[in-house]
């Protein structure tokens, strides 16, 4: 399950990926997350180690490849359904 920095940090480069075609650059992460620098490289790593994104540490997070663009389903948790 990831932390809600890196969930967060998820969705806004894979918007940003279908919106604009491009990774976003750390200007715009700090800008649409509103998280530190130091933040936002912690939640890259995470990604990365969860395997949700490819990213070098130390590498700008517009090299970044979104491997998986929303979170996988943990075994046992259920999510309730909206009834119509």
């Amino acid at each position: 399950m990831l932390s809600d920095n890196a969930r967060k940090l998820l969705r806004i480069m894979h918007a940003y990926r279908h919106h604009f075609g491009v990774m976003a650059p750390m200007c715009q992460l700090r800008r649409r997350s509103s998280r530190r620098e130091e933040q936002i490289r912690a939640a890259l790593q995470e990604l990365a180690d969860e395997r949700y994104i490819q990213w070098q540490p130390g590498a700008p997070p517009e090299t970044a490849v979104i491997l998986e663009a929303w979170e996988r389903e943990e075994p046992g948790i259920r999510r309730r359904r909206r009834r119509r």
